[in-house]
């Protein structure tokens, strides 16, 4: 009996540390996060509560000694039960729960405030996302760049299966379903990196299905954007792989001022963004080159072939090529 107590405490911890994180709900970064963590909390408590109230009711019944109740007090008991427990309680339960879900949910959804939101279009491709900035003719793959205490509206669209963009700490969640746009409201009210991550099972490339969150300052994200709209230029040592990937990867991968391809995503800054299917090794060119290495699961035989033509020397060059690409 001496272990329970250590036990108990280090699963309390172990319970605990599930509370931050870059992923995390209860670690919100914005205003509509903010919101659904004060309601989880909410939740927590009222339903602790009760747990504990019912609790205690039980192991005083379970420990009560004296004489057996007669039939007609134990029916009108259990009727007490029923109607109080098994009625009132969930009905003042739910009156709680709408009074304030509902002005929650309707802040979620407009998010007021005095500025015009910024659109980007989040596509959802199998399996990896496509982030475009409209009005400043950007587009990244799998990396979301934001501007700090700025509104976000994200049109979210899909022309495959269902996904859903979640970022846990700025806010909600939105289901995309095809043939359909549908809009979501985000705000970050702190810098740094966060991460997204699709949360509607999607085939079997959904594990891999995440993207990196960057929030800048202001005057940051519109130095992001100058640099985002500027070709990038080509080191002569760098010009005999830029030819290879013409040759082989330029149909599908666009790279800002070298290739304009589509159907694949855009590698114009690789080097600053976790790698797909590799997303927790360090950004070197070798791991760059493994990555070049790994089948996609949406790869087509055609695009596999095309893929394994590159020789050992030829995907090297590539991945140093590749790995001078930072945002």
């Amino acid at each position: 009996m001496r272990w329970c107590t250590p036990l108990v405490w280090l699963s309390t911890l172990g319970l605990i540390g599930g509370c931050s994180g870059p992923q995390s709900a209860l670690e919100p970064a914005g205003p509509a996060a903010d919101i659904i963590a004060w309601l989880w909390w909410g939740m927590f408590a009222f339903f602790t509560l009760v747990l504990l109230v019912m609790t205690g009711l039980w192991l005083y019944a379970m420990q009560r000694r004296g004489e057996p109740a007669k039939a007609e007090d134990a029916e009108r008991i259990t009727s007490r039960w029923i109607i109080g427990g098994g009625l009132i309680l969930p009905l003042i339960s739910i009156a709680i729960l709408l009074a304030a879900g509902i002005p929650a949910g309707q802040y979620l959804i407009t998010l007021p405030s005095d500025k015009t939101p910024l659109r980007i279009d989040a596509h959802a491709h199998r399996w990896w996302w496509e982030f475009s900035y409209p009005d400043a003719g950007i587009t990244t793959a799998s990396q979301l760049t934001i501007p700090v205490n700025t509104p976000i509206a994200i049109h979210g669209h899909t022309d495959n299966v269902i996904h859903a963009f979640w970022v846990p700490r700025l806010g909600g969640k939105i289901d995309l379903i095809p043939g359909r746009v549908n809009t979501l409201r985000l705000q970050a009210s702190q810098t740094g990196l966060m991460r997204g991550q699709c949360a509607e099972f999607c085939g079997t490339g959904h594990a891999h299905m995440v993207f990196q969150v960057q929030v800048l300052s202001e005057s940051d994200f519109a130095a992001w954007q100058q640099r985002q709209q500027q070709a990038i230029r080509v080191a002569a040592e760098h010009e005999p792989a830029v030819q290879t990937f013409h040759t082989h990867c330029a149909q599908c991968h666009s790279v800002r001022g070298v290739s304009n391809g589509s159907g694949g995503p855009d590698l114009s800054g690789i080097a600053s963004r976790p790698l797909m299917l590799l997303p927790h090794q360090r950004h070197t060119s070798t791991s760059i080159e493994q990555w070049l290495q790994t089948p996609h699961p949406r790869f087509d035989s055609e695009t596999r072939a095309a893929t394994s033509a590159l020789t050992p020397s030829a995907r090297e060059r590539i991945a140093a090529w590749l790995e001078t690409l930072t945002e």
